[in-house]
């Protein structure tokens, strides 16, 4: 991949995001991991089908406990600009829920990836921010998620007490957090990872105290990027 421009597919099978496509991993991609720069979706996308490969296929556990979803088909620009069809995805994505679900989201909101765990049966949205902001300054993805909940819960003709019938839930976890300008998407990379270790739906407003820290060490984010690369290696995505 030493020609500018150059690319990679890699196939992402339809169990990990409710579809099959194929993801596109550019040499930009790759410089962005090796100089530890700000990532895009690729990446984020390659590491989700590096977790479902490496620790959910063939655990029924996990692969039925943890699900994704799609930052292609949701993020800032396209709830903006195609706000049906984010919704129409996300309400189909949450309808393939079973007892004990999580749906872990990297969201990215033009220049900066966090991550949303969605519980849709129980309605609670954890928010997982390694900037330490709030999720009221997401206020359009905020509302595609409320809507979304709500259309489940109708779809599914659920019942909810009338105090809840227009909250959703939403718990800001006390997660690690970044100390620069460049770290979120691998910050949320780590987030997935543990929480998927962890093989729990509920987590704590203060984190796991298997991982709470303030932030991450430059060793646990190697962690990630080395993981990463053995995984394009793997899949013949670099060569060596």
């Amino acid at each position: 991949m030493a020609t500018a421009g150059a690319i990679r597919l890699l196939d992402m099978e339809e169990d990990i995001f409710g579809y099959s496509c194929t993801e596109t991993i550019g040499k930009e991609d790759l410089e962005h991991i090796f100089r530890h720069q700000e990532l895009g979706v690729g990446v984020i996308h390659t590491y989700i089908r590096f977790l479902y490969d490496n620790f959910m296929r063939g655990n029924d556990q996990l692969s039925n406990r943890f699900l994704f979803v799609s930052s292609s088909l949701v993020n800032k620009a396209l709830i903006c600009r195609e706000p049906d069809s984010c919704r129409e995805y996300l309400v189909k994505r949450f309808m393939a829920s079973s007892t004990n679900n999580l749906y872990l989201w990297p969201y990215n909101s033009g220049c900066h990836w966090l991550l949303l765990a969605i519980d849709p049966l129980k309605e609670v949205v954890y928010f997982l921010n390694s900037i330490d902001g709030e999720w009221t300054n997401y206020p359009d993805m905020k509302q595609l998620v409320d809507t979304s909940i709500k259309l489940f819960r109708s779809q599914r003709q659920a019942r909810v007490p009338r105090t809840k019938s227009s909250n959703i839930t939403w718990i800001k976890v006390q997660c690690p957090l970044q100390r620069n300008g460049i770290d979120c998407g691998y910050f949320v990379m780590r987030f997935m990872r543990e929480i998927i270790n962890m093989n729990q739906i509920e987590i704590p407003i203060t984190y796991f105290d298997e991982y709470k820290c303030a932030h991450y060490t430059r060793l646990q984010l190697e962690q990630i990027k080395e993981e990463l690369c053995q995984y394009f290696i793997e899949k013949r995505l670099i060569s060596i």
